[in-house]
């Protein structure tokens, strides 16, 4: 693990003159209902409010969370509450697990706290019956309520600020982010909160309870961005979360909650010092992580509209602004959803148009705006090689702003080329914008198309006609894989190809030939990208396995119709059965690396033990999935039915 910077500053009490908020949205209306919160708690040090929105592919990690929670639970500092979505799932009926949104105060399970005993928990989270486990009180049973709307999210920090008052106050949200592409997906409901809807969540909780949230955690992806700053500024103190992709069970927050009950212990800590805890406890995995001090959000503002300005006055041509665009940081990773791709580090570019713009009054912007967003940073930690540019706070940032397709969209209104960007109030209070229209380029692909005459409708419908037939594609190389994998058993047993449901045995086999070849080929494209472009070699390992099975699959499918390779089939279909294994095993001891080298630099909790060490790793990568990929996101809403 190569740690590319941990940085603590001192937050500042000073408040910060900001413009006029921006009008109420109306997505997020103010309710005028009396909030039933039953009976009012004492007043504690801290109180933490918890959203767990399951109500998408993370159902299992949500489930897990509260039930990690509650190896920690309330205690005489700390009131903790939280509120749990999970969808159905076909084994329910069997399980008796339950569905739909609950309400609890979360209170310990009577089992002693250590990391072992949460590890274990984590990787049993997929099982049936896990709701069972969970031991809190249901306070509130919701029914089926739509966890990706805005009012829903101030509804229960309303309820849970009101009926438990503290000295300071927390708010945890988990759930599949896309940064400023929208967040805390809801699968069953089809909705998502945009960065404004969460705003004004915020400012509808501060107005109606008269508190500020001194702590919001972001428990997602890309969520630790100018924009999400921006909106929250008025309304918070502290937002902890992530530049890059959070996949798994991504917040250790049972670790972090003990650790903050711990130090309680002592006396009442500030939110920073609460705040860096949370930090230092995440910083064990790969990732970029920040803590961001909302109050100099709006000089840091202020600095990168001057910024955003000066470049438009000195008429920077659009070849040299977006070469800096892409130079830029960016968080996509291995994902292949391209909002992570448009999240750049703002401090990276900033200094880049220092180094490479040669007007003085850009310079100087440059450098005004790199010192604001570095004041505004109050600790950040960026670990691997892929996050060597990755500074603390990001910004909306895509190279084709006005000519984005969204994926499986047949023909784009106008306002979604821009991800409706320009509704956001980053975007209404800067030229941020405005300059990205001005850097901004379409695709090599589409420019080539609308060379052969294609107008944009007409490029947008050549999207539209891929994406309604990839899948299917897809779903059918797919098969053909399946078919290989049943025929490679086949050839492990030396037994003839029993054919795959509706394909006979010789149709089952060239069927498998091309399952095995598609396999191969997108394994080679991981080592590429692996090696190019994310610098990580566990991501080469993981092509190199892909490529290593699929061949094993081919050779197995092949040695029923080429002779020359029958003698060699029976071990290649040996081979392809043992590669999962062997992969996992790979898997685990290259994540457990990880881990060892961050408590060794003193990252973290640096007494865990070897086993305790090694049962982390494997928490951590049975639990990697870029689980807010659109198409994952779509295919399991298709499951769920």
């Amino acid at each position: 693990m190569k740690v590319q910077s941990v940085n603590y500053q001192i937050a500042s009490n000073k408040p910060v003159a900001t413009k006029a908020p921006a009008p109420k949205t109306e997505s997020t209306p103010v309710s005028k209902e009396p909030m039933d919160v039953g009976t009012i708690a004492e007043k504690k040090d801290w109180t933490v409010l918890v959203y767990l929105n399951g109500n998408n592919a993370t159902a299992s990690q949500a489930v897990t969370t509260m039930r990690q929670l509650e190896f920690v639970g309330s205690n005489d500092k700390m009131h903790m509450a939280a509120q749990l979505a999970r969808p159905k799932a076909l084994l329910d009926k069997w399980s008796h697990d339950w569905n739909g949104v609950r309400r609890y105060e979360v209170k310990h399970n009577g089992q002693e706290f250590n990391a072992g005993a949460v590890v274990i928990d984590g990787l049993t989270g997929f099982l049936p019956g896990k709701t069972k486990g969970i031991k809190s009180d249901v306070l509130k049973d919701m029914g089926d309520v739509d966890m990706g709307k805005a009012q829903t999210l101030a509804e229960f920090l309303e309820w849970g600020v009101t009926k438990y008052p503290a000295k300071n106050y927390m708010v945890v949200m988990q759930g599949p982010s896309e940064g400023v592409s929208g967040m805390m997906h809801d699968v069953l409901h089809d909705s998502q909160m945009s960065v404004a809807d969460l705003g004004a969540a915020f400012k509808q909780v501060h107005e109606k309870t008269g508190k500020k949230i001194d702590i919001v955690a972001l428990n997602g992806s890309a969520t630790n961005s100018l924009e999400v700053a921006n909106e929250l500024k008025d309304h918070a103190r502290l937002l902890v979360g992530s530049q890059d992709i959070q996949s798994g069970q991504s917040m250790p927050l049972a670790m972090v909650m003990n650790e903050i009950a711990n130090v309680s212990k002592d006396g009442e800590q500030s939110p920073l010092t609460v705040a860096q805890y949370m930090l230092l406890m995440n910083s064990m995995a790969p990732g970029a992580l920040s803590i961001v001090d909302l109050d100099k959000i709006g000089p840091a503002k202020e600095a990168w509209n001057d910024l955003a300005k000066n470049l438009i006055s000195a008429g920077v041509s659009r070849d040299q602004l977006h070469s800096i665009l892409e130079k830029t940081q960016d968080f996509q990773g291995a994902s292949k959803n391209s909002a992570y791709g448009n999240s750049r580090d703002a401090i990276h570019f900033a200094k880049l148009v220092g180094e490479e713009v040669a007007d003085d009054k850009v310079k100087a912007a440059a450098a005004k705006a790199v010192e604001a967003l570095e004041a505004s940073l109050v600790g950040d930690v960026a670990n691997g090689k892929r996050m060597e540019e990755a500074n603390g706070i990001s910004v909306f940032a895509p190279t084709n702003y006005g000519f984005m397709r969204p994926d499986g969209t047949p023909v784009i209104k106008d306002s979604l080329r821009d991800a409706e960007y320009s509704k956001t109030n980053f975007a209404q209070e800067t030229q941020w914008d405005e300059l990205l229209s001005g850097a901004a380029k379409d695709g090599k692909l589409n420019n080539t198309l609308k060379k052969f005459g294609l107008s944009e409708n007409g490029v947008d419908k050549a999207h539209g006609l891929y994406h309604q037939h990839i899948g299917k594609v897809n779903a059918a190389l797919g098969f053909a894989g399946m078919a290989g994998y049943m025929n490679g058993i086949q050839a492990w047993r030396g037994a003839d190809p029993n054919g795959f449901m509706l394909l006979g045995p010789q149709t089952a086999v060239y069927a498998g030939v091309v399952g095995a070849g598609n396999e191969a080929l997108k394994g080679v494209g991981r080592i590429i990208n692996g090696a190019a472009n994310l610098k990580d070699g566990g991501e080469v390992a993981q092509g190199a396995f892909d490529v290593a099975s699929a061949a094993a699959k081919g050779v197995a499918n092949l040695g029923y119709i080429v002779p020359a390779l029958k003698p060699y089939a029976q071990t290649a279909g040996m081979l392809m059965f043992m590669s999962p294994w062997l992969r996992n095993i790979y898997g685990v001891y290259d994540q457990y690396k990880s881990i060892k080298d961050g408590v060794e630099l003193g990252i973290g909790d640096n007494k865990m033990s070897t086993t305790q060490q090694v049962a982390a790793a494997a928490s951590q990568y049975y639990g990697k999935q870029n689980l807010q990929d659109h198409a994952e996101r779509s295919l399991w809403q298709k499951f769920a039915g």
